[in-house]
């Protein structure tokens, strides 16, 4: 039996040109790591192990007009043996007009015997923008994989984007997913790469691999690129 969801808020907002930062509850900590104008540098601090059976946890974040928030991870996820239990992990952001968002997510290992649903609601005002890193690992070394569900819904102005639900048993014989979501910057392709662009132009990046390093490099590259023209 899951216990009750624990909610991490996370709400940015422009006073007076400048952004600041209003956040609590759950088991992840917002820490500042730089602020000028309307940019901000926010860290997710994880305050006990994760993620466990009955575990329940989410992470609300909403960027105001005009805002340009850069959210990053000190730790990856772990998803550990459950014994028969399951977990769930939501990530829900919402980016309004003119703001932008950069979360660039660790690693997320979900190790055999655990058993996680996963998902991830992107809403975008506008001329909001996101860009997103994602890396599935599927079992620590010498492991079976989890059993993980993972579902993305990402929307415009009310309107679908992105309606996808993935399940990792389908990955196999591949342990690594590693992709980045451009939804709104532009992102050239890099050579080795699956890309994927959707009616709306918005970009994903995708690679499959055995190993976390044999993919990261060339997504490392795709990162780079996409993340230097607007300066975030």
């Amino acid at each position: 039996m899951r216990t009750r969801t624990e909610a991490t808020r996370v709400e940015v907002s422009l006073r007076a040109g400048r952004a600041v930062v209003s956040s609590g509850g759950g088991v992840l900590r917002v820490v500042t790591l730089g602020a000028t104008g309307a940019r901000l540098r926010l860290a997710l601090v994880p305050e006990r192990a994760l993620l466990l059976a009955g575990d329940d946890v989410a992470l609300d974040v909403r960027v105001d007009d005009g805002v340009q928030l850069h959210l990053v991870e000190t730790a990856g996820t772990v998803a550990y043996d459950m014994r028969g239990g399951e977990a769930r992990w939501q990530v829900r952001l919402g980016v309004g007009d003119d703001a932008s968002l950069v979360h660039d997510a660790l690693p997320w290992v979900s190790a055999q015997g655990s058993r996680v649903e996963r998902r991830l609601d992107l809403e975008l005002v506008g001329s909001g923008t996101a860009l997103l890193r994602e890396t599935l690992v599927l079992g620590r070394h010498g492991e079976r994989p989890g059993a993980l569900v993972s579902r993305t819904r990402v929307s415009r102005d009310g309107e679908p984007v992105l309606v996808e639900d993935l399940d990792a048993a389908d990955l196999a014989p591949a342990r690594v997913l590693d992709a980045v979501y451009a939804f709104g910057p532009p992102s050239e392709a890099v050579p080795g790469l699956t890309r994927l662009v959707t009616a709306d132009g918005d970009v994903i990046h995708r690679s499959l691999a055995d190993a976390a390093h044999e993919a990261s490099g060339l997504l490392d590259r795709a990162w780079a690129q996409t993340l230097a023209p607007g300066g975030r």
